[in-house]
């Protein structure tokens, strides 16, 4: 009898593995595709042949890197790394890296309910 219930426990535990894994992995929320702020400069031969160079900033899914020998297109004024109908150069994308932008400017701070001592410095409150 001792190795029939054994038998029945191991089956079970076994199932419930089975089964619990792949519904406790797809329980989790979707992962959230993380934006990358690229910045490369685009060499491209310009009016009567000069080169010339302008920035490139853009944002990715993927690695900047590899945009680098990338075609871009140029209107004389901005740079494109997408196809630009209004652009009359070609050029090549190089030196793409990972950008950071600068923070967005004029937003108000939060404000602060009256009898509420804001702390210096970006310090959290007291400890008691």
């Amino acid at each position: 009898m001792r190795p029939i219930v054994k038998g029945f426990l191991i089956g079970a535990l076994g199932l419930a593995v089975l089964f619990g894994v792949p519904a406790v992995s797809l329980a989790g929320p979707p992962p959230t595709p993380v934006a990358t702020f690229c910045e490369c400069t685009c060499w491209y031969s310009g009016a009567g042949g000069k080169a010339a160079s302008k920035g490139v900033t853009f944002t990715t899914d993927r690695s900047c890197s590899i945009y680098n020998g990338q075609t871009c297109y140029c209107d004389g004024q901005t740079c494109y790394w997408k196809y630009n109908a209004g652009a009359w150069y070609k050029g090549e994308l190089q030196a793409c890296k990972k950008h950071i932008p600068p923070m967005m400017q004029g937003e108000p701070p939060a404000p602060v309910p009256p009898g509420v001592v804001k702390p210096p410095g970006g310090q959290g409150p007291a400890v008691r």
